[in-house]
């Protein structure tokens, strides 16, 4: 019993430490290029650090050569989510899904006009930000007077009309608003946080990224880049940035979600199975040496 409650709070420890690892990771690659040689040096020093926690609370070492398993499907294949950079200028993926009302919603009627996608979950704190300092609905407004068609879609499992309509009403939201519960439309868009925002062009995607480069909202002097993209579009130019990096809260989307809980499942029947089949303590194994050694 001891071993399998050390052996869960040694994998809360471990997905703990990988969990900064990753953010750190992150949004230090977002802000290096601004950084000063003693804020890099803090940064990777940070990033060692919790590696080597992460190797102590594993209790193993690093593998040379060796990935860390991934629990899926056997009729799912490893990644299922497109690459952005090999969707632009490609055309479309086919969406149809449906709205808040349950309608279906055809992405191929809007063939013939500039659309901008937004993926968007009312739960995610980026979202909530972009939204509550005005960037997005002005936005909307503004290239919507100039014949822009605006979609919603909303990619997580756990998504529910009921749980999007206070948003809705909200930000007078009139733009369609779609659900993709099974996540397999924003896998073929190589969609994988929200918000992420695709621009299309009579049906090809010209745009996919993010809005701008104010991860945190507290840029006096931002990158417009969705905006930018649009009004070049508008304009009939090429679009001169069609691929940034997006930032904000991954979508749990029902694969993501399904893979969670299988590697839960399994670290709970390994656990079990450590508690059934508990190892030699070691002060039988120690006795027994010295019985062996007279």
């Amino acid at each position: 019993m001891e071993e399998a409650v050390e052996g869960r709070e040694r994998f809360r420890g471990l997905q703990s430490a990988r969990r900064w690892i990753d953010r750190l990771t992150f949004w230090g690659g977002m802000i290096w290029p601004q950084m000063n040689g003693e804020e890099r040096i803090m940064v990777t020093f940070l990033v060692s650090g919790l590696f080597l926690i992460q190797l102590l609370i594993s209790g193993q070492e690093a593998p040379a050569q060796s990935p860390a398993p991934v629990v899926q499907q056997a009729d799912q294949p490893e990644s299922a989510i497109t690459s952005p950079i090999t969707l632009i200028g490609k055309e479309a993926p086919e969406l149809i899904l449906s709205d808040l009302s349950g309608k279906s919603f055809d992405l191929s009627s809007l063939s013939d006009q500039i659309v901008v996608m937004e993926w968007t979950l009312p739960e995610c704190r980026f979202n909530r930000r972009i939204y509550a300092q005005h960037k997005m609905i002005p936005m909307m407004r503004r290239w919507g007077k100039q014949g822009v068609r605006w979609v919603s879609v909303n990619s997580a499992f756990f998504a529910h009309p009921a749980k999007v309509q206070p948003w809705i009403d909200k930000y007078k939201i009139h733009n369609p608003y779609l659900f993709d519960p099974s996540g397999h439309c924003a896998e073929a868009f190589g969609v994988k946080n929200s918000p992420t925002y695709l621009v299309l062009d009579r049906g090809k995607i010209v745009y996919h990224g993010a809005l701008d480069d104010d991860v945190w909202g507290s840029k006096a002097d931002r990158k417009q880049y969705l905006d930018q993209a649009i009004g070049q579009v508008v304009e009939g130019v090429p679009v001169a940035n069609p691929l940034t990096r997006t930032y904000g809260m991954e979508i749990r989307t029902r694969r993501t979600e399904d893979l969670r809980r299988a590697a839960l499942k399994k670290m709970r029947e390994e656990a079990l199975e450590r508690e059934a089949n508990p190892a030699t303590p070691p002060a039988e194994v120690e006795s027994s040496e010295e019985e062996g050694r007279e």
